[in-house]
Protein backbone atom coordinates (compact mmCIF):
# COMPACT_ATOMS: atom_id res chain seq x y z
CA UNK A 1 0.00 0.00 0.00
CA UNK A 2 2.93 2.22 0.69
CA UNK A 3 4.23 2.30 -3.05
CA UNK A 4 0.88 2.82 -4.44
CA UNK A 5 0.44 6.06 -2.22
CA UNK A 6 3.81 7.47 -3.22
CA UNK A 7 2.60 7.30 -6.85
CA UNK A 8 -0.81 8.61 -6.26
CA UNK A 9 0.59 11.37 -4.48
CA UNK A 10 3.83 11.79 -6.71
CA UNK A 11 0.75 11.49 -9.78
CA UNK A 12 -0.94 14.24 -8.20
CA UNK A 13 2.34 17.19 -7.39
CA UNK A 14 2.30 16.95 -11.23
CA UNK A 15 -1.42 18.43 -11.69
CA UNK A 16 -0.34 22.12 -11.09
CA UNK A 17 3.15 21.81 -13.30
CA UNK A 18 -0.30 20.51 -16.14
CA UNK A 19 -3.02 23.38 -15.32
CA UNK A 20 -0.38 25.93 -15.23
CA UNK A 21 1.33 24.16 -18.64
CA UNK A 22 -2.41 24.36 -20.22
CA UNK A 23 -2.89 27.67 -19.38
CA UNK A 24 0.14 29.14 -21.03
CA UNK A 25 -1.48 27.30 -24.40
CA UNK A 26 -5.11 28.62 -24.07
CA UNK A 27 -4.73 32.03 -22.46
CA UNK A 28 -4.92 35.15 -24.55
CA UNK A 29 -1.58 35.84 -26.02
CA UNK A 30 -0.41 38.37 -23.75
CA UNK A 31 2.81 38.58 -22.58
CA UNK A 32 2.26 39.55 -19.19
CA UNK A 33 -0.22 36.49 -18.64
CA UNK A 34 2.47 34.41 -20.08
CA UNK A 35 5.27 35.72 -17.62
CA UNK A 36 2.80 35.59 -15.18
CA UNK A 37 2.14 31.86 -16.02
CA UNK A 38 5.84 31.03 -16.52
CA UNK A 39 6.30 32.44 -12.76
CA UNK A 40 4.20 29.97 -11.13
CA UNK A 41 5.55 27.41 -12.84
CA UNK A 42 9.23 28.24 -12.11
CA UNK A 43 8.21 28.68 -8.42
CA UNK A 44 6.13 25.35 -7.97
CA UNK A 45 8.99 23.62 -9.61
CA UNK A 46 11.23 25.54 -6.97
CA UNK A 47 9.26 23.80 -4.19
CA UNK A 48 9.13 20.58 -6.04
CA UNK A 49 12.98 20.64 -6.58
CA UNK A 50 13.52 21.55 -2.79
CA UNK A 51 10.68 18.96 -1.83
CA UNK A 52 12.92 15.99 -3.95
CA UNK A 53 16.14 17.20 -2.17
CA UNK A 54 14.31 16.92 1.53
CA UNK A 55 13.34 13.75 0.29
CA UNK A 56 16.67 12.16 -0.56
CA UNK A 57 18.37 14.11 2.50
CA UNK A 58 15.96 11.85 4.82
CA UNK A 59 17.17 8.34 2.64
CA UNK A 60 20.50 9.25 3.04
CA UNK A 61 20.59 9.66 6.98
CA UNK A 62 18.21 6.20 6.98
CA UNK A 63 20.40 4.70 5.35
CA UNK A 64 23.52 6.41 6.27
CA UNK A 65 25.51 3.38 7.89
CA UNK A 66 25.66 1.92 3.90
CA UNK A 67 26.67 5.11 2.89
CA UNK A 68 31.16 5.31 2.82
CA UNK A 69 30.87 8.91 3.07
CA UNK A 70 27.94 11.06 3.54
CA UNK A 71 28.79 14.66 2.88
CA UNK A 72 28.46 13.93 -0.60
CA UNK A 73 25.22 12.65 -1.13
CA UNK A 74 23.88 14.88 1.04
CA UNK A 75 25.76 17.83 -0.84
CA UNK A 76 24.26 16.39 -3.94
CA UNK A 77 20.74 15.90 -2.81
CA UNK A 78 21.05 19.89 -2.08
CA UNK A 79 22.01 20.80 -5.23
CA UNK A 80 18.33 20.77 -6.98
CA UNK A 81 17.21 23.18 -4.80
CA UNK A 82 19.78 25.63 -5.17
CA UNK A 83 19.26 25.55 -8.47
CA UNK A 84 15.82 26.34 -8.39
CA UNK A 85 15.83 28.90 -6.02
CA UNK A 86 18.78 30.25 -8.47
CA UNK A 87 15.55 30.09 -10.85
CA UNK A 88 13.63 32.81 -8.66
CA UNK A 89 16.91 34.83 -8.21
CA UNK A 90 16.54 35.32 -12.39
CA UNK A 91 13.08 35.86 -13.48
CA UNK A 92 14.13 38.52 -15.36
CA UNK A 93 15.46 36.31 -17.62
CA UNK A 94 12.76 33.60 -17.94
CA UNK A 95 14.50 31.80 -20.12
CA UNK A 96 16.97 30.65 -17.99
CA UNK A 97 14.94 30.14 -15.36
CA UNK A 98 13.18 27.71 -17.29
CA UNK A 99 16.89 26.11 -17.73
CA UNK A 100 17.83 26.13 -14.44
CA UNK A 101 14.39 24.46 -13.59
CA UNK A 102 15.70 21.94 -16.13
CA UNK A 103 19.08 21.15 -14.63
CA UNK A 104 17.67 21.23 -11.20
CA UNK A 105 15.36 18.13 -12.28
CA UNK A 106 17.53 16.40 -14.64
CA UNK A 107 20.08 16.40 -11.08
CA UNK A 108 17.62 15.41 -8.44
CA UNK A 109 17.20 12.91 -10.88
CA UNK A 110 21.11 11.81 -11.58
CA UNK A 111 21.29 12.05 -7.25
CA UNK A 112 18.36 9.31 -7.18
CA UNK A 113 20.34 7.04 -9.42
CA UNK A 114 23.44 7.79 -7.33
CA UNK A 115 21.51 6.98 -4.52
CA UNK A 116 19.69 3.46 -6.03
CA UNK A 117 23.26 2.11 -7.14
CA UNK A 118 24.57 2.91 -3.35
CA UNK A 119 21.30 0.91 -2.43
CA UNK A 120 19.74 3.78 -0.30
CA UNK A 121 16.98 3.97 -2.14
CA UNK A 122 14.73 0.97 -3.70
CA UNK A 123 14.07 0.26 -7.06
CA UNK A 124 10.45 1.04 -6.68
CA UNK A 125 11.17 4.75 -5.72
CA UNK A 126 13.26 5.04 -8.72
CA UNK A 127 10.86 3.67 -10.87
CA UNK A 128 8.25 6.25 -9.96
CA UNK A 129 10.65 9.16 -9.38
CA UNK A 130 12.04 9.03 -13.39
CA UNK A 131 8.78 9.31 -14.74
CA UNK A 132 7.23 11.88 -12.99
CA UNK A 133 10.81 14.50 -13.43
CA UNK A 134 11.06 13.23 -17.18
CA UNK A 135 7.65 14.78 -17.27
CA UNK A 136 8.39 17.89 -15.27
CA UNK A 137 11.81 18.47 -17.67
CA UNK A 138 9.58 17.80 -20.85
CA UNK A 139 6.64 20.16 -19.98
CA UNK A 140 9.42 22.82 -18.74
CA UNK A 141 11.36 22.31 -22.03
CA UNK A 142 8.76 23.07 -24.23
CA UNK A 143 7.81 26.04 -22.43
CA UNK A 144 11.83 27.00 -23.14
CA UNK A 145 10.81 26.81 -26.62
CA UNK A 146 8.04 28.97 -27.04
Amino acid sequence: MGQRSFLILGTLGLIPFVVIFAAYFISPPEEKVYEFLIYLFVAYAAIIASFLGGIQWGMIISRADLLFNIGFPLTMSVVPALLAWSALLVLHSLTFSLILIIVSFLFATATDFYLYNKKATPYWFLNMRVPLSVLVVVLTFILLLQ
